[in-house]
């Protein structure tokens, strides 16, 4: 969520001018305390002609971010809510009532996968909702991903829910295949801590702009998850021109229909095999790899997606006037 903040204010996608405030912090309670307390100010002082796109993912977001996006409605803000989080259909199908409750506030909702908007339009149903994508900057000078070595990334928390031990119990058949190959592993690590193996290195988490450096080396990216929504490192693999492989979980299918592989979920030799193959064979992850870069240009360019959050947001307006929820 954060990286895709950061390309939406940076860019200032959806609007001429767009103003960022953080309300939750990983580093303890009290600093997400006053950040939510600053973003509480701001709405406060916000104009009610400008338009309050609140980000919500699950459990304690539905409490904090939600209370901002009631704070904005009932100040007769227009307010958009999008959905981010993994866990968020478990979590909508136990608190049903406060799901309801939150999203019955937005003005309109928008989700990153079909799933998702499904949960949401039953949640919801008098609220407009809508699939749309996250933005990604897209690069049209990087080397195809036939000029790199044969090196595997993964990104993110390096954790059960992402795969990181399937892509460790993988990666031992991997590295006997390909006696060259290297794998690297970058991202907090939570409830899995890699054992130590043969050119398989884990670094902690880096800024956006080294990850970037990063895949621009990667042949293919890896991200066999359990769950997901869209993942973020996967639309940066794929603006990169570089393949992946994931699992048919959350938005992951759309994406490997133009640039990536899948492997059944907790399958390592299903994941090792597919690694393989794009590792073995440089022109198959090159023409993979430019698929997917195109497939950003068309549909998740920052160009896009300013666009489509802009006519959302006139429509929006448009309905302002409205009570969408009861």
């Amino acid at each position: 969520m954060a990286t895709v903040i950061r390309n939406l204010t940076e860019n200032d996608v959806g609007a001429d001018v767009v103003d960022f405030h953080a309300s939750w912090s990983p580093r303890s309670r009290s600093t997400t305390t006053g950040m939510a307390l600053t973003a509480t100010r701001a709405l406060l002082q916000m104009p009610v002609t400008h338009v309050a796109h609140v980000h919500l993912s699950e459990r304690g977001s539905f409490l904090r971010e939600g209370g901002l996006l009631a704070l904005a409605s009932g100040r007769g803000i227009v307010s958009v809510a999008t959905i981010h989080g993994a866990s968020f259909e478990p979590f909508a199908r136990r608190y049903p009532l406060l799901v309801s409750a939150v999203l019955r506030r937005a003005h309109a909702i928008t989700c990153l996968d079909q799933g998702t908007l499904e949960v949401v339009r039953r949640s919801a149903p008098r609220v407009h909702s809508e699939v749309l994508p996250n933005p990604v900057l897209t690069d049209d000078t990087v080397s195809p991903a036939d000029r790199t070595a044969e090196l595997v990334v993964f990104a993110g928390e390096i954790g059960r829910r992402k795969g990181a031990d399937v892509l460790h119990r993988a990666w031992q058949l991997v590295s006997r295949r390909r006696p060259e190959a290297r794998c690297l592993m970058v991202g907090p690590v939570t409830d899995f801590d890699p054992p130590p193996f043969q050119r398989l290195e884990v670094w902690p988490s880096v800024d956006s702009s080294y990850m970037r450096d990063i895949l621009r080396r990667a042949r293919v990216v890896a991200l066999p998850s359990r769950a997901e929504a869209s993942p973020m490192i996967l639309l940066e693999a794929m603006s990169l021109g570089r393949p992946f492989v994931g699992t048919p979980v959350g938005g992951i299918p759309e994406l490997a229909a133009d640039g990536g592989m899948l492997a059944p979920v907790g399958d390592e030799k299903g994941l090792a095999d597919r690694l393989t193959e794009l590792l073995a064979d440089p022109h198959l992850a090159r023409t993979v790899g430019e698929h997917g870069r195109q497939f950003c240009q068309a549909t998740r360019s920052v160009e896009v997606v300013d666009a489509l959050l802009r006519r959302l947001y006139s429509e929006a307006r448009a309905d302002g006037a409205k009570s969408n929820w009861t």
